[in-house]
């Protein structure tokens, strides 16, 4: 078996076996660190493959080094998933300073674009780089885009920082899951990585609160950007003087060499593509008329830029097929890959739209400020954080994944759908959204961490690294396509049913785009008795149009599980499907 596949993935197995089953060593500190990778059979053409199987070589890394070493990549993966939402509820205020609704959707959905736009180059520079400086180059480039956040004095600097705040999380996010893969022993590995996925999905969920409680202080929302500077600087030293570097390549190949296994053209074009993608559609139909020339052009440019993306990755155009930027290969082979790819979308989708919107929903119709209205989301937070601790586990009970997505796609389905039908009419109970959310918790908690595990435990050796770049491109293409579609299909929603309500009433175009960003407006001041009522009630419908695609998750996940194997996963081998 080849190492290269290995060493240009987001993650590296530890140690690489040939065909006869030796080991390859890792470098850590300069020294040779082996695993011991025991192979069966290799699959047939017409089989996908059998999942690998490691006999436990030890940890490395003991005692209160290894317990700051984790507490740090824990803390950090916290406040990368911290950043992922803390945007949703600080955009009233951030309106009230800056103005420029236009460009709100961009406050949102430039974070993830910087992840998503970035991930497949940051793994590549994982594998053909020491490991610890790239880690803390992610880190630096992840503070450096929070402190512009913090200081913007306008718009298009606080998106930009959002942006770059996004491409350095992203490597901040890849780096750990390298270093706990390549740390831990076999046997306790599951369970260090379910770990990063747990304090990304917890910073994720409670971002809106924090983010409302800084919006709402004297520190202003602000500060929700400059609290990382505050923890960067507290757990700096650990990655300085604690954290191992790790090399892959014995030979020590030249820079230039290392260069040469990247594809910088796959990567470029995939990156334009997640770029063009979210400038398309947040300024289509808000900013510009979809029939506006400037629209139009982008469209074009957009169109034209993926069709290359794709036939540069499917023809290996300046490239060869092993150090091709998207790991076409492990996805296309396995069907459970592919499903597991579309699966974990659909999970993401119901997380951001439901962190981003329901804040939104009790500000407009209950007039909450931004903190009591992010504190709604608890019952969503807690529930789907619990459930994403207690899903690893059950799995590693039941062994079967498949019935754990197809209850999560039927939860979804039942909880967006029940959630759609109740926001249409403001004066529903808010037990009865609370209880919607908890149902859409349920669903998205089941499936939040494991595609990680199924991903890795159905693909050979060599293949893991590439079955978790998919994963981590599905999660975040997602983040940034539902939050653009979503935020697409609620502005121009929100904005016809205004004027349809406020039409004759004297009130211009900016002023009810205004009204869109938040019920602090100064339209909605205005508004009193029966004409608020109307106002509020074209906002929520608009919102019931967002939560479509939720429902479309949950039925897609129902689809996606009905094509899953019925096979029991085991640590080294998958048991026969029913």
């Amino acid at each position: 078996m080849s190492t290269l596949p290995a060493m240009d993935s987001a993650i590296v197995e530890r140690g690489a076996s040939d065909s006869s089953g030796a080991t390859t060593p890792y470098y850590m500190n300069g020294v040779p660190v082996t695993e011991k990778i025991v192979k069966g059979d290799p699959p047939s053409a017409d089989q996908e493959p059998a999942p690998r199987d490691t006999a436990p070589s030890g940890r490395t890394v003991h005692g209160v080094k290894w317990f700051l070493i984790c507490a740090a990549l824990l803390i950090i993966a916290f406040l990368y998933g911290l950043d992922a939402t803390i945007a949703a509820d600080i955009q009233g205020p951030v309106v009230r300073d800056f103005g420029r609704v236009d460009l709100l959707a961009w406050v949102g959905a430039g974070f993830p674009l910087g992840s998503a736009a970035v991930q497949l180059l940051n793994g590549k520079l994982y594998g053909n780089f020491d490991m610890k400086w790239i880690y803390i180059g992610g880190i630096v480039v992840f503070e450096v885009g929070s402190a512009i956040c913090g200081a913007a004095p306008n718009m298009d600097t606080l998106i930009a920082g959002r942006v770059l705040a996004g491409a350095g999380g992203s490597a901040i996010y890849i780096g750990e899951l390298n270093y706990f893969t390549l740390l831990t022993d076999p046997t306790e590995r599951g369970l260090y990585i379910s770990l990063i996925g747990l304090s990304w999905s917890v910073g994720a969920v409670i971002g809106p609160v924090v983010g409302g409680a800084f919006a709402e202080s004297s520190a202003t929302w602000r500060w929700a950007f400059y609290i990382n500077l505050v923890i960067g600087a507290v757990t700096a030293p650990i990655y300085l003087f604690y954290l191992p570097s790790l090399r892959f390549a014995p030979d020590r190949p030249s820079v230039r060499e290392r260069l040469a296994r990247i594809d910088f053209l796959g990567l470029f074009l995939i990156g334009a593509t997640w770029v063009l993608f979210t400038l398309t559609f947040t300024t289509a139909g808000g900013q510009w008329p979809w029939s506006d020339g400037r629209t139009i052009t982008l469209l074009v440019v957009f169109a034209v830029v993926l069709v290359s993306s794709v036939a540069q990755q499917s023809f290996s155009i300046l490239t060869t097929s092993a150090a091709r930027a998207f790991p076409a290969d492990v996805l296309l082979k396995s069907r459970t890959q592919i499903l597991l790819f579309v699966a974990t979308a659909c999970a993401q989708t119901a997380l951001f739209v439901t962190t981003y919107f329901i804040p939104v929903y009790f500000q407009f119709v209950h007039s909450d400020d931004a903190v009591r209205a992010a504190v709604r989301l608890l019952p969503y937070i807690a529930v789907t954080a619990s459930l994403s601790v207690l899903a690893g586990h059950l799995l590693s009970r039941v062994r079967y994944y498949m019935p754990l997505y197809l209850a999560s796609g039927v939860l979804l389905t039942v909880g967006a759908s029940l959630l759609t039908f109740y926001l249409g009419d403001p004066a529903t109970p808010e037990g009865t959204i609370y209880a919607a959310t908890v149902v859409l918790a349920l669903g998205t908690g089941l499936v939040a961490t494991v595609g990680y595990t199924v991903a890795s435990l159905t693909v050979v050796a060599g293949d893991v690294g590439d079955a978790i770049t998919l994963q981590n491109v599905s999660q975040l293409g997602s983040t940034v396509i539902c939050l653009v579609v979503a935020g697409q299909v609620f502005q121009s929603e929100a904005l016809r049913n205004l004027n349809g309500v406020l039409a004759g009433m004297g009130f211009g175009e900016q002023e009810i785009r205004d009204a869109v960003a938040g019920s602090q407006s100064a339209l909605f001041k205005e508004l009193a008795g029966d004409l608020r009522a109307a106002a509020i009630g074209a906002i929520v419908r608009a919102m019931q149009r967002a939560f479509v695609l939720v429902i479309v998750g949950g039925g897609v996940m129902i689809l996606t599980a009905a094509g899953m194997k019925r096979e029991a996963l085991m640590f080294g081998e998958v048991v026969a499907g029913l």
